[in-house]
C-alpha cells in the first residue's frame, strides 16, 4: 500500500521509498533506495494551473526495466516530457517576439516564472539520476536536454524582463510629453485670460449702460487704453519664468 495517492496503484515501491511519499507529489526530486529509482517530475506548468503541479513519474526497477506515469513508455515518456517542454518554451520565445506592450509582456512572464522554476529543478534531478545511473547513457542525454531547456527558459525570461522594461520606459517617455504638451496648452490659456481679464473687467463694470451711452462717458476711451496695457503687461509678466 502506497502512502502517495497519485502513485499507480500497480507498482510496487519498497517501503524506503513510500515512507517518504505525502499525499501529493510535492516538489521534484529523486528517491534512490533499495536499487529502485522513483522520478518525481512536474509536467510543464501552465498559467491556468496556478499553483497546482501535475506529476509525472518515473521508476526504474533494479532489474532495469522503466515505469512511466502518466503515460507510458519508461524512458521514452522521458524523452516526450522534455520535448513538450520545448514546446511550451518555444510558444513562449514567439509570444515574448510579439510582444508589445507591458500588459502583453506581464502575461508572457506569469509564463515564464514558472518555466524557469520547472526546468531548474527537472536539471537538478535529472543531474542526480545521472550520478545515481552512469551507466544508462540515456540519463545523460536527458540531462543534456534539460540544461539546454533551463538555458533556453533562462534567455527567454531575459528578453521579456528587457521587452516589458522598455516598453514600461516608452510609455513613461509617452506620458511625460503628453503632460508636457498639456502642460504648454494650460499656459497658453492662462496667458489669454492673463492678456482678456482687465478688459472682461472693464466690459462687466460699462455693460450696466447702453453701448451709445458707453461711448460717450468721459474717459472711456482712456479707460480702454489702460485695460488694454494692463492686460499686455499681464500677459508679458506670464512669460517670465519663476
Amino acid at each position: 500500500m502506497h502512502s502517495g495517492t497519485f502513485i499507480p496503484k500497480t507498482w510496487s515501491l519498497p517501503d524506503a521509498i513510500t515512507r517518504r511519499l505525502g499525499d501529493s507529489a510535492g516538489r521534484q526530486r529523486l528517491m534512490d533506495e533499495d536499487g529502485h529509482l522513483l522520478f518525481i517530475l512536474h509536467q510543464a506548468p501552465r498559467p491556468e494551473d496556478e499553483e497546482h503541479r501535475k506529476p509525472f513519474l518515473l521508476w526504474n526497477h533494479p532489474d532495469g526495466t522503466w515505469k512511466s506515469s502518466p503515460t507510458g513508455g519508461g524512458l521514452s515518456a522521458l524523452t516526450e516530457h522534455l520535448d513538450y517542454y520545448r514546446k511550451q518554451i518555444h510558444a513562449i520565445d514567439d509570444a515574448v517576439d510579439t510582444a508589445q506592450t507591458p500588459k502583453d509582456y506581464f502575461e508572457v512572464m506569469k509564463r515564464v516564472n514558472p518555466m524557469v522554476r520547472a526546468t531548474r529543478h527537472l536539471q537538478s534531478v535529472l543531474q542526480n539520476a545521472r550520478q545515481a545511473r552512469p551507466e544508462e547513457r540515456r540519463l545523460i542525454v536527458a540531462r543534456d536536454s534539460a540544461i539546454e531547456l533551463e538555458r533556453a527558459i533562462e534567455l527567454a525570461a531575459a528578453d521579456a524582463r528587457s521587452g516589458m522594461e522598455f516598453s514600461l520606459a516608452v510609455n513613461s517617455e509617452a506620458q511625460a510629453r503628453a503632460g508636457h504638451q498639456a502642460s504648454e496648452e494650460a499656459r497658453k490659456l492662462n496667458r489669454l485670460v492673463a492678456f482678456f481679464f482687465p478688459l472682461a473687467t472693464l466690459v462687466a463694470v460699462f455693460g450696466m449702460n447702453s453701448p451709445k451711452d458707453v461711448l460717450v462717458l468721459p474717459g472711456f476711451w482712456a479707460v480702454l487704453v489702460i485695460g488694454v496695457l494692463a492686460g499686455a503687461f499681464i500677459w508679458a509678466l506670464s512669460f517670465r519664468k519663476n
